[in-house]
């Protein structure tokens, strides 16, 4: 089989965006995700509840359907033209401006810090009086370092915005975020804060700002989509047929969703040279697990049994066997031939803690250097030709495994959006992270707070901030022509192993490891190093995509 111009792991905005710009130059792409659904953090989980009772004057389609941002707020925005033009041309953006608000034991204040904050702090009106009153507190502030200067944020905050601001807007609130005490964080991370004289709840000072108009699946489904028209000199029709892997098709970009492949060479071995399968599995658990095994595929899900048949009647050339143990797991099915591993997950698998499970689960299967094909049980048992696609496509990719040595047999050059020191099999060490969690319900009202995002700068509430998803794409009576809403409380926490990394760690160790992994990276051949996890650095949206159009094809 023909190999791929481009293999991208990552479905985000840097890959997609990537894919978009490498198939306008007639070039063919792979695009994998771990995750089972595409967009990275931008992917948004469509919601509409079903009607109590059957309406007689039903809404039009899409009224109603909530955009739920499933990884955080996204808000696009740039100064950037070239940019602003390019999303519009896939997608065009609605509206949206971001004024968030900030609730601190109740009482409430706009954000960014401008005259609407300074008004309800101190009841001043002009900007004269609010400037006072600032510099009063700063000057303060400066005194008390006594000529020295700030040696952790909580010093270096109350010399740029005085102890009013700080304390009831920032101090608790940043605790939140990164876990420790503002005495204990260095003072670089906060450079400036930004103090606006104005009546302008606006957050941002970039010309342009909004989200795109049903989403960002829809940005990143346009990202990936077939080129309309064709790139002069591609022929999609005669290709598709005869050059790509598993039937792809080379005029939109291909996609494996749910798929997660080892990068590196296998951490255990496995001896299966005698027949002996009982070499996969933990010796002091084999006898339990075995029986369990037993048990289970005695009593198969729907999905299991769907799968099941659909793998011994397609003619795949290959054996899967089903509830096969493997060091102390028990897997839903595995072509031990192939090193693949297919895992039938149900809604459950969508709790955090279970995904923390699944997550350090699949990361001990890929030490003994198994891939992993993650399925619903609702596209195995509706749609079994897209299921048997992904089957052919992940065993031709579990063929590659590890990815570092074997990209090349499937792709000319390899496009990794993955955590930067993962790459490398961490041997520089661990990079830092801090992650958040969201616990997200639905509210039988149409209005619950009346803003995007409201942030809790206080300690007593135990979330950073609110999310009410429908405002970033309902406005006016919209609002209230959908009567329920959908709400996400977010909680920033510390990073630990099989959680999602979210933001790199801005200190001097990190920042000193990065580099030396930055330096590997720069070594490796054909290999493009993209996004927030696979340089650690904070990106917004905006930047991402103009480094992905910017970006040199190899």
């Amino acid at each position: 089989m023909e190999k791929y111009d481009y293999l991208i792991v990552g479905s985000g905005l840097f890959g997609a965006t990537f894919a978009y710009k490498a198939r306008q130059a007639g070039k063919r792409c792979l695009v994998i995700d771990r995750r089972q659904h595409l967009g990275g953090n931008v992917y948004c989980s469509p919601l509409q509840p079903p009607p109590v009772s059957p309406s007689p004057n039903p809404s039009p389609e899409g009224r109603g359907v909530i955009n739920v941002h499933k990884y955080g707020a996204h808000i696009f925005h740039t100064s950037n033209k070239e940019v602003w033009d390019f999303v519009n041309s896939i997608v065009p953006f609605n509206r949206y401006t971001n004024s968030p608000v900030a609730n601190y034991h109740g009482e409430l204040y706009n954000l960014p810090f401008n005259m609407n904050t300074f008004n309800r702090l101190w009841g001043v009106r002009t900007p004269e009086e609010a400037k006072r009153k600032i510099e009063e507190q700063r000057a303060e502030a400066v005194a008390a370092l006594a000529g020295r200067e700030p040696a952790n944020l909580e010093e270096q905050a109350l010399t740029l915005v005085g102890k009013d601001v700080f304390e009831k807007l920032i101090k608790e609130y940043t605790e939140k975020q990164w876990g420790r005490k503002c005495t204990e964080l260095p003072a670089f991370i906060i450079k400036r804060l930004p103090v606006r004289f104005v009546y302008d709840n606006n957050y941002f000072n970039d010309k342009y700002q909004g989200i795109p108009i049903g989403g960002y699946n829809k940005l990143i489904e346009g990202l990936l989509a077939p080129l309309n028209p064709p790139r002069r000199g591609t022929d999609p029709v005669g290709r598709e047929e005869k050059s790509l892997p598993c039937g792809g098709r080379s005029e939109g970009a291909d996609t494996l969703v749910g798929i997660d492949i080892p990068l590196n060479a296998a951490k255990k071995s496995v001896g299966l040279s005698d027949g002996q399968y009982r070499a996969t599995a933990n010796r002091d658990n084999y006898d339990l697990l075995k029986e369990n095994a037993r048990q289970m595929r005695k009593e198969p899900t729907e999905a299991e049994d769907a799968f099941w048949e659909l793998v011994s009647a397609k003619g795949l050339d290959v054996k899967f066997r089903r509830q096969h143990v493997i060091g102390n797991f028990i897997v839903d099915f595995v072509c031990l031939e192939k090193n693949l591993i297919v895992e039938i997950d149900g809604g459950y698998h969508d709790d955090v803690e279970q995904q923390i499970e699944d997550n350090l689960r699949t990361q001990e299967l890929k030490d003994y250097r198994f891939t992993i094909l993650r399925l619903q049980n609702e596209e195995v048992i509706g749609n079994p030709q897209e299921v048997i696609r992904k089957i052919k496509l992940a065993l031709w990719l579990a063929e590659k495994a590890p990815l570092r040595e074997g990209f090349g047999e499937a792709c000319n050059a390899l496009v990794y959006t993955g955590p930067l020191d993962e790459y490398f099999d961490y041997q520089l060490g661990r990079l830092d992270w801090r992650t958040v969690t969201f616990k997200t319900r639905i509210e039988q009202t149409p209005n619950f707070q009346g803003n995007a995002v409201v942030n809790y700068t206080s300690h007593d509430v135990p979330y950073t901030r609110v999310i009410e998803h429908k405002h970033f794409e309902m406005f006016g009576q919209e609002v209230y022509d959908c009567p329920f809403t959908v709400v996400s409380e977010e909680y920033s926490t510390e990073y630990r192993e099989g959680m999602e990394p979210y933001y790199p760690v801005n200190d001097e160790r990190n920042n000193r490891l990065a580099d030396a992994y930055r330096e590997l990276a720069a070594r490796e051949e054909k290999v493009i190093f993209g996004g927030r996890l696979g340089q650690y650095k904070y990106f917004d949206m905006a930047p991402i995509i103009e480094q992905a159009l910017h970006t040199d094809l190899p």
